[in-house]
């Protein structure tokens, strides 16, 4: 849904596992934005998200209060937030991997804990690096916040 989204408004992106439980989603900026403004897109983002799927989606940060929801993170676009690299192998059980997917993967069935430091080196000579190159393509986040509004407000009069 965030890919369908973000191709409607323009906006090239890329996924990731996180090499644990989640998955980064990528927006290149081309460094050209500061830390509020990036974080007021993915609230943004979040909050259409969060309309269209409201049964299976949170924007709640207490756990508690999620109960079982995915939650849609936008507060990890700040200053001092950690994120992992692509390709990183993380402290979990079975080492797993920070592995870039192509949008096809991500559906019912994906376990970010399915790949590992004993299985990426094949995925990568099977399917190539899949993660794009720093500057590669930049979003227009400006363009894309007038979007985002046209459909937070359509949204919300639809719901009056």
């Amino acid at each position: 849904e965030v890919h369908k989204l973000l191709n409607s408004i323009g906006i090239k992106s890329w996924c990731k596992t996180s090499g644990a439980t989640g998955l980064h989603i990528c927006v290149p900026t081309g460094a050209a934005y500061d830390y509020d403004t990036v974080r007021e897109f993915a609230e943004a983002v979040c909050n259409v998200i969060h309309q269209r799927l409201p049964s299976i989606t949170s924007v709640e940060r207490m756990p508690v209060r999620r109960r079982g929801k995915i939650y849609l993170d936008f507060l990890q676009n700040r200053r001092g937030q950690t994120l992992a690299a692509p390709y990183c192998v993380r402290p979990h059980p079975g080492a797993t991997v920070s592995t870039p997917l192509k949008w096809s993967e991500v559906k019912p069935g994906l376990r970010p804990t399915q790949f590992t430091m004993l299985n990426v080196k094949k995925r990568i000579q099977r399917v190539g690096d899949l993660w794009p190159r720093p500057h590669a393509s930049h979003a227009n986040l400006k363009t894309a916040m007038k979007k985002l509004s046209k459909i937070l407000q359509h949204s919300k009069n639809r719901s009056i």
